[in-house]
């Protein structure tokens, strides 16, 4: 679990320990050589240039490389914050349903991490337990919010924001609208096989509705209540009603 001092010599120290070849070769996984930076920069003992300075002095690096990505990703978030401002709060873009058709709170079962589905509940608990999740983690988290419990995304991404210790507006609440599809042209969506490839045995989820077609998820999410609200769209879904007779496909 992750650990942030929180000082100038903690953030030069986790600066001077990254090591953006294997970043780039593992940063998806779980257990990958993430930087652990993202405290620091949201509390301002580190910029963006600072860590970009700092990494390419050691380790040249190209222009496409998946660490300037990622620091060009923070930085552009910025970017929009800046010039939308309160904007950001509100859907970018149309999604994939009305407004009106999520829901504004999160699910008591969400919440006290007791979904049944071992990839969320153990980020739940990982969130609370640490302040900080991964960011596949908080994608998955994000993605089963908004698509399959139908929670509007502002309503995840505040109540995310709340207990992040690297909570930064522009890059949570942006990154929820590019899941929603609402910052995106299209939304972001997992499966059991994904969580498998990328986490550790005890976050693995099979026999449960993640478990589905990447084809059978985007047809949930883009189906409206038909009657009872966003639980009876999950009702639907634990009991097999809307993916029963859909196979996997990889992802």
């Amino acid at each position: 679990m992750h650990s942030f001092e929180p000082s100038l010599a903690a953030a030069r120290a986790r600066l001077d320990s990254v090591q953006p070849g294997a970043y780039a070769r593992t940063r998806n996984a779980l257990g990958g050589a993430v930087t652990g930076l993202s405290p620091y920069l949201t509390h301002g003992f580190l910029s963006l240039q600072e860590v970009y300075a700092a990494v390419s002095a050691r380790h040249p690096l190209d222009a496409k490389h998946k660490l300037v990505f990622e620091l060009g990703w923070r930085a552009y978030y910025r970017h929009v914050w800046a010039h939308q401002g309160e904007r950001i709060h509100q859907s970018l873009h149309p999604g994939l349903l009305p407004d009106d058709a999520y829901q504004r709170e999160v699910p008591a079962d969400v919440l006290q991490a007791r979904t049944g589905i071992a990839a969320i509940d153990l980020a739940v608990r990982t969130l609370y337990a640490s302040g900080y999740l991964h960011n596949h983690a908080r994608m998955w988290l994000a993605s089963y919010l908004v698509h399959l419990r139908k929670v509007h995304w502002h309503t995840g991404a505040q109540w995310l924001l709340g207990h992040l210790l690297d909570g930064d507006v522009a890059s949570n609440h942006l990154s929820w609208q590019w899941v929603a599809g609402t910052g995106s042209s299209k939304p972001y969506l997992f499966n059991a096989d994904n969580v498998a490839k990328f986490a550790p045995a005890p976050w693995h989820s099979p026999a449960t509705v993640i478990d589905s077609s990447y084809e059978a998820l985007d047809q949930l999410a883009r189906s409206a209540p038909a009657g009872g609200g966003a639980q009876y769209v999950f009702d639907m879904v634990t009991h097999g009603v809307i993916l029963s007779g859909l196979g996997k496909t990889a992802g």
